[in-house]
C-alpha cells in the first residue's frame, strides 16, 4: 500500500469453517459500495500469508469479525481483532464490528463481550441482508458516508444466502451439530466445485466418511442449484436414485419410462446444464461398480465416499480421510458430552481417534451418565461388548465398531486369502508399523498358503494391494500399520483359537536377534524396529497362555535391548520379571534357562546400583548351573566371574578374588588361549588382587 492512497473500509476476518458467511458478507457490502478485503478473494496460491494479513490490517479502517464459536476457537482469528483493539480499547471510534452468524459459548468472548454487534442469527436472508446494511450505515454515519447504499450492480450473481438450501435436494441425513476436524479436506473438496472433477473421500470403516460428504453439502448448499444424494453400496439403488433425479428434473415420468433412459437423461442434463451441482455417490464397493454412472463433464462436483483404497483411475480423483488427532478426538469428546473430563485424553487414545468408536463411546456416556474414568474402566475390561450395545450412531450406515469392518473382511477373504491370514498374525503385532521384512525374511515361519505368497512377489505385491482397497491397514513402502481397533476386531473373531498368535509368536521369536546383544550395536537397530511387535505378541500369548517358550525369549531379548540400547531399566526390569516368572512355570525352577533369566536381570540390578538385590540372583543362578550342568561347565565359570564382580563391589575382597580365580581356570581349561573371555576374567582378577595389595 503507498503512503497515499486510501484505505480500504473493512477487513474481514473469519475462520475457514466459516467462509460461507465472510464472502456472503462480502459480497453484499461491496455491491453497496463499499471497499474492503477478504483473504478468499485475494490471498491465492504462492501468497506470503503473513504478508498478506499485516498488510490487509493496515490498509483498512475497520474490522469486520464473523463471529462464532469456530471463531473464538481459532489460534490465528485472536491477533486479527487484536490489532485493531490496541488502537480503539474503549469502542469508541467503532473499529471493531462483530457480525454474528451462529450462537456463541459468551466465556470465550472475552474483550469481544463488551462490543456490540450485527446479530444475524435465526434471520431470513432478506431480513439479514437489511439488517447488514442498515448497521453497518449507521456505523459509518459519523464519518461522512452516505446514508444510503449505492444502487447493486447488474451484472454477476450473488452468493446464495448461507444455509438455505437449493431448489433440488435430497439429503436425508441430519447435519452432525458436533463434526469436528476436516477442514483441509472439505477446503480440498471446496476446491473442485466447478471443475468438473470426480473426487472420492476413502479410508477405514468408521472414520466419518459421509459424515464430511454430509457436513460439505450442508455447508456449501448455498453455492449449488443441485444437490443429490445417491445410495451407491448396491447397484439397485444406485440406478433406483439417479432415476429419482430425472423424475425430480421432469425428464421421465414414474411408470412410463425405462429406468436405464431416465439415467441417462439425468446424466446428460448434469453434463449440460448451465447451473451448478452436487452429485453425492455414497459407500462405493469399488470404481467399476460408478465408472458407467458419472457424468463426466459439466458445471457441478461429483463426490464419493468408499472404504475402497486402490488405484480409481484417471477419471477419480482419491482424498484421504484418517483418523482424528488426539486433540480433535478430545474435542468432540468434551462437545458431545458437554463437559470436559480428565479422563478423555486416555479415551481418546484407546479408541485411536476413530470417530465411529467416539461416538458411540460419548452416546454412552451420556446414556447412562457415566464419568469418562468409568467408561474407560469399562472399555478396559469389555471392550467389544461394548461396541455391541446400544443403536448405531446416525450416519454412520447402521455400522457399530463391533460390525463396521466384517463386509470389509470378509470381502477381503473372498479375495485374496493369503491377506486375509496376514491381517490375522497383524492383529496380535500391536499398533505400531510393522515392516514387511517380517514376513519376507522369515516364511517358514507363516502358514502355508501365507508363506507361498510371500514367497512369490507378484502375489505378495497382490495380497498387499487388496488390503489396501478394503482400508483395512495404513500401508507404507516397507511396512503396514493396523488401527487398534481393527486388531481388537481381529482378536475377537478368532475367539479362543490360539493358532494365529502362536504362529505370530514363532514369528517373532525366529526375527528377533538372539544371544547376548549388550556388545551389539549393530543390532540394535532391528531390535528397536521389533520391539513394540515383540511386546504386544509376548503380552497376548502371556494373557492366553500360548507360545510361552517363544514368550519368555522375546521378554528377555527385548529386556536386553532396553537396558544396554536405551538405558531403560524401568521397563527392562518388568520385561526380567516376566521372562522369569514363565520360564519357572513352564520349565521348572531348576532349569538352566531359568539360570540365564535370574543372571541376567542380576546383571540389570547391579546396572541399576541394587547389589544386594543382585546377589541372591546371582548365587541361584550359579547353583542351578553347577547342579544342571557340572562345576567345570563354561557356564558356571560365567556364574562364578558376575557374582566376583558383584562381592568385589559390595567389599567382600576375598570371596570375590575366591570366584574369579575358579571361573579362570574354568575357562581355561574349556576355551581356547585366545578366547576374549579369558583377557576379561583375568583383568577383573588382576584388579581385585591389585586393591588388597
Amino acid at each position: 500500500m503507498s503512503q497515499n492512497e486510501p484505505k480500504k473500509d473493512f477487513f474481514i476476518s473469519y475462520n475457514k469453517a466459516d467462509k460461507s458467511w465472510a464472502e456472503w458478507v462480502a459480497w453484499y457490502l461491496e455491491a453497496a459500495g463499499y471497499s474492503l478485503t477478504i483473504q478468499a478473494w485475494e490471498s491465492l496460491a504462492g501468497t506470503n500469508f503473513v504478508g498478506y494479513m499485516h498488510n490487509a490490517i493496515i490498509s483498512s479502517q475497520r474490522i469486520i469479525a464473523i463471529l462464532s464459536d469456530n471463531y473464538l476457537n481459532s489460534l490465528y482469528t485472536l491477533p486479527e481483532w487484536a490489532a485493531f483493539f490496541a488502537d480503539d480499547p474503549t469502542g469508541r471510534q467503532r473499529l471493531i464490528i462483530p457480525v454474528k452468524v451462529a450462537e456463541c459459548d459468551p466465556n470465550k468472548l472475552g474483550l469481544l463481550k463488551a462490543i456490540a454487534r450485527i446479530n444475524l442469527v435465526g434471520k431470513e436472508e432478506a431480513s439479514a441482508r437489511e439488517e447488514l446494511l442498515e448497521e453497518i450505515r449507521k456505523v459509518l454515519a459519523e464519518t461522512g458516508k452516505p446514508t444510503t447504499a449505492p444502487p447493486f450492480p447488474k451484472s454477476g450473481d450473488a452468493p446464495r444466502y448461507p444455509g438455505t438450501f437449493p431448489p433440488i435436494w435430497n439429503i436425508t441425513h441430519l447435519r452432525n451439530a458436533y463434526f469436528t476436524g476436516r477442514e483441509d479436506l472439505l477446503t480440498d473438496l471446496e476446491k473442485a466445485q466447478t471443475s468438473a472433477i470426480t473426487q472420492a473421500v476413502a479410508g477405514l470403516g468408521g472414520v466419518g466418511k459421509t459424515q464430511t460428504a454430509v457436513e460439505y453439502a450442508f455447508r456449501f448448499a448455498h453455492t449449488f442449484e443441485l444437490v443429490w444424494w445417491v445410495n451407491a453400496e448396491f447397484k439397485n439403488s444406485l440406478r433406483s436414485d439417479l432415476a429419482d433425479l430425472a423424475f425430480k428434473l421432469g425428464l421421465a415420468k414414474q411408470g412410463a419410462t425405462e429406468q436405464q433412459e431416465a439415467i441417462a437423461n439425468a446424466l446428460h442434463y448434469l453434463r449440460t446444464c448451465p447451473e451448478r451441482w452436487l452429485l453425492v455417490l455414497d459407500n462405493v464397493e469399488h470404481p467399476a461398480d460408478v465408472l458407467p454412472y458419472l457424468p463426466g463433464g459439466g458445471n457441478g462436483q461429483t463426490l464419493i465416499t468408499s472404504r475402497y483404497n486402490g488405484d480409481w483411475g484417471k477419471s477419480i480423483k482419491p482424498l484421504t480421510a484418517g483418523i482424528w488427532e488426539q486433540s480433535q478426538s478430545v474435542q468432540f469428546l468434551e462437545k458431545r458430552v458437554g463437559r470436559a473430563d480428565p479422563a478423555f485424553g486416555e479415551l481418546a487414545r484407546e479408541l485411536g481417534g476413530l470417530p465411529l468408536a467416539l461416538e458411540q463411546a460419548a452416546a454412552y456416556i451420556i446414556a447412562k451418565s457415566k464419568s469418562g474414568a468409568d467408561y474407560l474402566r469399562l472399555f478396559k475390561e469389555r471392550r467389544m461388548e461394548l461396541f455391541k450395545k446400544g443403536n448405531a450412531p446416525e450416519g454412520y450406515h447402521n455400522d457399530k465398531v463391533a460390525t463396521t469392518w466384517e463386509i470389509s473382511f470378509r470381502a477381503l477373504e473372498e479375495a485374496n486369502p493369503a491377506g486375509a491370514e496376514l491381517l490375522e498374525l497383524c492383529a496380535w503385532l500391536g499398533t505400531e508399523p510393522i515392516p514387511f521384512s517380517l514376513f519376507l525374511e522369515h516364511a517358514e515361519e507363516l502358514p502355508e498358503r501365507l508363506a507361498a505368497t510371500a514367497g512369490d512377489e507378484l502375489e505378495w505385491d497382490e495380497a498387499i494391494g487388496a488390503i489396501k482397497r478394503y482400508s483395512l491397514a495404513g500401508l507404507s513402502g516397507e511396512g503396514l500399520t493396523l488401527h487398534r481397533l481393527v486388531g481388537l476386531a481381529l482378536r475377537t473373531a478368532q475367539g479362543t483359537d490360539t493358532a494365529r498368535l502362536e504362529q505370530a509368536a514363532g514369528l517373532l521369536r525366529a526375527a528377533y536377534p538372539s544371544g547376548d546383544i549388550s556388545g551389539k550395536i549393530e543390532v540394535w537397530e532391528e531390535c528397536g524396529r521389533l520391539r513394540e511387535a515383540g511386546l504386544a505378541v509376548a503380552g497376548y500369548a502371556e494373557e492366553r497362555g500360548a507360545a510361552l517358550e517363544a514368550t519368555s525369549y522375546l521378554y528377555n531379548q527385548i529386556a536386553g535391548y532396553l537396558q544396554y540400547a536405551r538405558a531403560d531399566y524401568g521397563q527392562a526390569l518388568g520385561c526380567f520379571q516376566r521372562a522369569l516368572a514363565i520360564s519357572e512355570k513352564t520349565l521348572g525352577s531348576d532349569h538352566p534357562t531359568v539360570a540365564t533369566r535370574l543372571n541376567n536381570m542380576g546383571l540389570l540390578l547391579k546396572a541399576m546400583g541394587d547389589l544386594p538385590a543382585a546377589l541372591p540372583l546371582f548365587q541361584r543362578a550359579l547353583a542351578i548351573w553347577e547342579k544342571q550342568l557340572g562345576a567345570d561347565h563354561p557356564q558356571v565359570a560365567l556364574g562364578c566371574n558376575n557374582m566376583g564382580v558383584l562381592l568385589y563391589q559390595m567389599g567382600q575382597r576375598a570371596e570375590a578374588e575366591r570366584l574369579l580365580e575358579r571361573a579362570l581356570d574354568i575357562f581355561k581349561r574349556a576355551l581356547p588361549p585366545t578366547h576374549p573371555n579369558i583377557k576379561v576374567v583375568a583383568d577383573a582378577l588382576e584388579v581385585v588382587r591389585g586393591s588388597g595389595s
